[in-house]
């Protein structure tokens, strides 16, 4: 044989396969992995046959019209839906509805958000933490069932008068446990502002003052009555036009001023009141160790007679009714005549 030489050619070829990125730990990765409990397309005994996987699946929600199956291992990681809440209006308030929610059977540190709409979740808004109204739901809009008031709830604030709301809840127990909205609570309404007052006479006749009532008539007395949603109440105040006076005659204002009534002494006109928690200065002022008394002051408004300073949210005042009653006394040199004043009664509401 001829001297040859041969050429052999080697070509390598490098192929590249995906690396595989797992769950790892300094010794272990997981190549594959998802969510499921295992199973099987068809298992069979003696009596039953299991068509499908059994098992836990990843997702999904058969449901109907009404009702939703939730499976899954992620389903099962999410809080519970809440039931419907309720929502109510006790005081008729024109701003404010009372609203509770349900915690679902979920555990005490599980968070809540509601919604709120007033055109059926056409446009939604959410209840904020500090129980206004809010387009936003920030997280600090989550919060737990203790906090949204309990078994008691709250009051949700700054809505319209006249207006029909609805709300829903949802809950969530820390990130991807968030669950879907539950049902929503009934259709209530705000009211519009209300105050009714009234007197319970518009004139008032004292007795003769002479030597047998020692020139003195302690009896007689006005009721003033209050209904309103004012949600701050109201006060009542008074003042007169001037002096009891008869032609050029006069009988002076008792000479206590409303800060700080006393008993009775000397002459004049003047009042007292039975609200035991009036504004204006020491709250049992006119009632303890009385009754005591004041002079009507002429500046208007007047001073305060009557109150409810309380926050009216439930339930509402209706027919509240406080009683003045008003003493005048003479003397032996009070010159006889028909004296005459008008007193004027003002009533503040506080919306």
């Amino acid at each position: 044989m001829r001297n040859s030489i041969i050429f052999i050619t080697i070509i390598i070829f490098i192929i590249p396969f995906p690396a595989l990125a797992g769950p790892t730990s300094t010794n272990y990765e997981l190549k594959d992995y998802t969510f499921g409990g295992g199973g099987t397309t068809k298992s069979d005994s003696t009596n039953y046959s299991i068509f499908g996987v059994a098992g836990e699946v990843e997702f999904g929600k058969p449901g109907s019209t009404t009702y939703k199956a939730g499976t899954g291992l992620i389903y099962t990681m999410q809080a519970n839906v809440p039931g419907a809440p309720t929502l109510s209006n006790p005081a008729t308030n024109y701003d404010r509805l009372k609203f509770i929610i349900q915690n679902g059977g979920n555990p005490t540190d599980t968070l809540f958000a509601i919604a709120i709409s007033d055109d059926n979740f056409i446009t939604t808004n959410y209840i904020q933490n500090d129980n206004t109204v809010g387009t936003v739901l920030g997280a600090e809009d989550w919060q737990t069932y203790a906090n949204w008031g309990g078994a008691t709830g709250e009051f949700v604030r700054t809505l319209a008068g006249n207006t029909t709301y609805k709300i829903k809840v949802k809950s969530k127990r820390g990130n991807f446990t968030e669950s879907q909205y539950g049902p929503e609570s009934a259709a209530i309404t705000t009211s519009n502002p209300s105050l009714t007052f009234g007197i319970s006479s518009a004139t008032l006749t004292f007795n003769n003052l002479n030597s047998g009532n020692s020139y003195t008539d302690s009896t007689k007395t006005t009721v003033l009555t209050t209904s309103t949603n004012a949600y701050n109440g109201y006060t009542i105040y008074g003042r007169n036009t001037g002096l009891l006076t008869f032609g050029s005659e006069t009988i002076p204002a008792f000479a206590s001023p409303n800060s700080a009534p006393t008993v009775w002494s000397g002459t004049g006109f003047g009042y007292t009141t039975d609200d035991n928690n009036l504004a204006g200065g020491t709250a049992d002022r006119f009632t303890t160790g009385g009754p005591k008394h004041a002079g009507f002051t002429t500046s208007a408004p007047g001073d305060p007679l009557a109150d409810h300073t309380a926050v009216i949210e439930d339930p509402t005042v209706t027919n509240e009714q406080f009683t003045i009653t008003y003493r005048v006394s003479g003397d032996s040199s009070t010159k006889a005549g028909a004296y005459t004043n008008t007193v004027i009664y003002v009533v503040v509401p506080v919306y």
